[in-house]
């Protein structure tokens, strides 16, 4: 695969990608990961997370005044 150049703002998409590869910051990228699940997501859902936040002790319930 020849090395392609682009311009500013144009994506790669179609584009046939070989792995190990260096992105635009020069790190080396093993794996694809892009079929791989975000790992920044949450396994709960919104609607979970707050039922489970309100059944935890408020931060200032253990603080005697």
């Amino acid at each position: 695969m020849g090395l392609v150049k682009r311009q500013p703002g144009e994506r790669r998409w179609g584009m046939p990608v070989e792995f190990p590869l260096r992105d635009c910051d020069g790190m080396h990228v093993a794996l694809d990961r892009r079929s791989v699940s975000d790992r920044r997501k949450s396994p709960a859902s919104l609607e979970d997370l707050l039922i489970l936040f309100s059944q935890l002790p408020s931060a200032d319930s253990g603080h005697k005044q």
